[in-house]
């Protein structure tokens, strides 16, 4: 039986973040060989870079760079904004914006014609091990392959990594950001930050130790997983002064860990804040307007 360890110290996360002795968990996953056949949710995972360590990682990793290379951030937030803000003045909700705007937006960036949100979604269901989504991922997934021109290679698997990753994490922080805007007016960007600390839409990341190693003091064995709680990081106090207020003018708040840090640091970082940038200046805008 496997051990599992919580990590709540921003130190010791960091550490087991850069150290090449912990590995992303791939169980659940299957390898390329027992993927063939039509492409389905299996078939996602056993091509993105998500699930892959090692030489493996940084090839896939490096067609996920080529994808949001050829995206500008800027263009994404100005885009993102416009679409929000035309969704608004049709009385869309800030909830539902959240879920199909940042989507929506980024597929027409990839080049995809069709409206694939609802496909991003069933995938994003399914995406992780251990999580089932059932036949709806498996059709999405052919849904999103065919939007990309319907080759199912690595490049393809990037493209819809890409989309995937930008779903349920974007939404939540844009929805965790107009949440705190109520209460706390600041700069988006500002704002953005210190919801990414004090209330991240992702609150833990793990990890598994494939060779001898230690976290702080304490040694680990090969086989031992390992749980970085991003919320008790995100707050300690030896970085953050008074971590348990929500204050988006502090010094280093982008320094908090939810894009990951160390040896695979978030490689869609700039463009998902500028994502979330455009929908939330736009919900607040439209606010300010109706006040």
């Amino acid at each position: 039986m496997s051990t599992t360890i919580s990590v709540r110290r921003y130190a010791d996360a960091l550490a087991v973040l850069s150290d090449a002795a912990f590995e992303v968990p791939v169980s659940g996953s299957v390898p390329v060989s027992e993927s063939d056949g039509a492409p389905g949710i299996m078939w996602l995972r056993a091509h993105v870079s998500r699930f892959a360590n090692g030489d493996v990682h940084a090839s896939r990793r490096a067609w996920v760079m080529r994808v949001l290379d050829g995206i500008d951030p800027a263009a994404l937030r100005h885009v993102a904004a416009d679409r929000a803000t035309a969704s608004l003045a049709v009385g869309e909700p800030a909830d539902t914006i959240a879920r199909a705007v940042p989507v929506a937006v980024l597929a027409e960036m990839l080049g995809m014609d069709a409206d694939v949100t609802e496909a991003v979604r069933a995938v994003a269901r399914g995406y992780h091990p251990g999580t089932d989504a059932g036949p709806d991922a498996d059709a999405a997934v052919a849904t999103l392959v065919a939007a990309c021109g319907g080759v199912a290679d690595e490049a393809t698997a990037a493209r819809i990594a890409v989309l995937v990753q930008a779903c349920d994490a974007t939404a939540g922080l844009i929805t965790n950001a107009l949440k705190w805007a109520a209460r706390r007016e600041a700069p988006t960007d500002r704002l953005l930050d210190e919801t990414l600390r004090f209330d991240p839409p992702v609150t833990a990341m793990r990890r598994v130790c494939v060779a001898p190693a230690s976290i702080g003091t304490a040694p680990v064995a090969p086989g031992t997983h390992v749980v970085l709680d991003l919320v008790a990081g995100n707050r300690d106090p030896a970085v953050f002064g008074e971590p348990e207020v929500f204050e988006p003018a502090r010094d280093g708040v982008d320094r908090h860990l939810t894009f990951g840090a160390g040896r695979r640091p978030c490689p869609g970082r700039e463009h998902a804040m500028a994502l979330a940038a455009g929908v939330v200046s736009a919900v607040l805008a439209a606010q300010r307007v109706g006040a």
